[in-house]
């Protein structure tokens, strides 16, 4: 399995709550209709680069989700609303009922031909017949829902027009072809209009040419749809009878209400089928991968190496003015990033944009300072930089992810845990650690992960006995925890007060880490009871206030790097669950991974 760990993972153990990843859905889609082709794409690392292009896109489709859902709601009420105004204010009501019905009979007749029409053209870009096969299954698993729901909506308006037309006169709808053909056979008098004619008249004779079974088949869906409407309005018109023309006016008002009632409950029927049967939420079939590797999926986590990114928010991104990281969370996640050690402070956002870091005190200031390791030379700088460089006045108070001073770089706490929300979204085979050095109330923190849809993947079980599998066919595959100050939810635990035990973490010189007379004392214990399910290995060197890459690429070293997590992997008694470094792509910090995991799989490390 070589560089197994270094390529994003390419399938999902289960989707919990019947939401399904778009990357899930194709490779299971691929693995089934052609396993041959799977194989060859995993063999030539094409994979790898598919998915990373695709969990971008699926990540901004997922935040582009969630306000189509709100936007969907309010147009619902909308179009309800507008129908039920039509019907009110029309002079003939059962006819206006009649044409809502053909309305929406067409919207699901439209939605039918399209998907069918673009289904035969995507197809037909596609040579190779296993690729073309592998496609056909992509586009039905992510788009075969939308077709059913152009059945539904389709079905219900032709009930809805022929229980009301059945009372009233048909709609001659046979005269519609009749004038189309009229149309088109008459010769328009205009030379542009004639030049767009015979264009049409091109483009559609192409299209029958280059696919005839296409157009067969639409052709088939229109007429299916009118025999189906001619149907129900005869079986309607038959047992209706009319009310004898003496009876009272507000008596013949009364078929009304039994035409809505019973239209808006079939559709309504319809609907809720079309939902309750998993609409575009049916889960996908079920594969064995656990964080990219099947061997992982029956190990509890405390069993299992995670690559991880110290400062993982620091990256070069807009207003940091130095970075720690190759990308940011999202991009380390995508890249193959399963734990996060994050710091997360209250700053306000001033009038001019710039942020600024509320401390509350001079002592909470140092206290943050020594944690983060800055010296004091540092803070002093950096509180001068923030009053030369007009860090005044007020603004509006948030949480930000910062190493210390948000003025030399910081990112919204929302915009972090939505980058965490769209990767388990469209990953549901992986497992994410997150350490928060926080300097805020575990009831705010908690509130944000709620806002960011996260709470659904929370865990707070014990790493000690849960499987990777477990923990993913649950959907319960977010580990949050705190460095100061957990609680609010069970699941924002403490991290060195049980759970976690760790390495020091300041080191001044590359050759702290990497030199064998050296090792020892960096495996020392620092934060952290013994006998902790969780080890993490903090991996990097300190150089106050600016980071070096070359650091990193010397002790991110396969050599080095893997000899330090053996020796303290020996020295503690325990496997490095957790391995943090600076600048994750310099080095061989996912072969290293991938080492350590097939060593434990041999039975080389307990």
């Amino acid at each position: 399995m070589p560089d197994a760990a270094r390529r994003p993972p390419q399938s999902g153990r289960g989707a919990h709550g019947g939401r399904v990843d778009g990357g899930t859905v194709a490779g299971a889609a691929i693995e089934k209709l052609r396993p041959d082709l799977a194989a060859k794409l995993e063999q030539g690392g094409r994979v790898r680069v598919a998915t990373a292009r695709i969990g971008s896109a699926a990540g901004d489709l997922a935040r582009l989700a969630n306000r189509v859902r709100v936007l969907s709601w309010l147009l619902a009420a909308l179009t309800l609303a507008a129908g039920a105004a039509a019907i009110a204010l029309a002079l003939d009501r059962r006819r206006a009922i009649a044409r809502l019905g053909v309305g929406a009979a067409t919207a699901g007749v439209a939605i039918v031909v399209a998907y069918t029409a673009a289904r035969a053209v995507v197809l037909a870009g596609v040579s190779d017949p296993d690729e073309r096969a592998a496609a056909a299954g992509v586009w039905t698993a992510f788009l075969g829902d939308l077709r059913t729901l152009g059945w539904a909506l389709g079905g219900g308006g032709i009930v809805v027009a022929a229980a009301a037309d059945s009372l009233i006169r048909p709609v001659a709808i046979e005269g519609t072809p009749a004038r189309a053909w009229r149309t088109v056979a008459a010769e328009p008098r205009s030379t542009p209009r004639r030049l767009a004619r015979a264009a049409a008249l091109i483009a559609a004779g192409a299209i029958v040419i280059a696919q005839p079974l296409t157009v067969v088949q639409v052709a088939a869906i229109v007429g299916g749809v009118y025999l189906v409407y001619k149907g129900l309005e005869s079986a309607l018109r038959g047992v209706y009878r009319p009310r004898p023309e003496h009876e009272p006016a507000r008596r013949r008002r009364a078929p009304l209400a039994a035409v809505i009632v019973p239209a808006a409950l079939l559709v309504a029927g319809s609907a809720g089928a079309f939902v309750a049967a998993g609409g575009a939420a049916a889960p996908g079939p079920a594969v064995d991968a656990c964080n990219g590797a099947v061997a992982l999926c029956d190990r509890p986590l405390d069993q299992v190496v995670l690559p991880a990114t110290h400062n993982a928010m620091s990256a070069p991104l807009p207003g940091w003015a130095s970075a720690e990281q190759d990308r940011s969370i999202g991009g380390q996640l995508e890249d193959g990033i399963r734990g996060l050690l994050v710091d997360t402070h209250y700053a306000d956002r001033l009038p001019d944009g710039r942020v600024r870091t509320y401390f509350g005190t001079d002592a909470q200031l140092r206290r943050t300072a020594q944690q983060d390791g800055v010296s004091e030379a540092s803070i002093q700088a950096a509180l001068r930089l923030r009053e030369r460089l007009g860090f005044r006045g007020e603004g509006e108070r948030g949480m930000y992810l910062c190493h210390t001073f948000c003025e030399l770089g910081a990112t919204p706490l929302a915009d972090a845990l939505k980058d965490i929300h769209d990767f388990l979204a469209t990953h549901p085979s992986d497992v994410v650690v997150v350490i928060n050095q926080d300097y805020v109330t575990p009831a705010d923190y908690v509130k944000a992960v709620g806002d960011a849809g996260l709470v659904p993947y929370a865990f707070s079980g014990d790493p000690a006995t849960t499987t990777l599998g477990q923990m993913i066919d649950s959907g319960r595959r977010l580990m949050l925890l705190a460095e100061n100050h957990a609680g609010a939810a069970p699941w924002y635990r403490l991290a060195y007060a049980s759970l976690t035990e760790e390495t020091p973490y300041t080191f001044k010189s590359a050759r702290l880490l990497t030199d064998r007379a050296d090792l020892p004392a960096s495996c020392k214990a620092n934060r952290g009871p013994a006998k902790a399910p969780l080890f993490l290995i903090n991996h990097w060197v300190s150089t106050d206030p600016i980071p070096r890459p070359s650091d990193a690429a010397k002790v991110n070293a396969y050599a080095p790097l893997l000899a330090r997590a053996q020796e303290c992997e020996r020295l503690r008694h325990h496997l490095p669950n957790l391995l943090a470094v600076n600048f994750y792509k310099r080095g061989d910090l996912f072969r290293v991974v991938d080492t350590l995991n097939r060593t434990v799989q041999a039975g080389g490390l307990k």
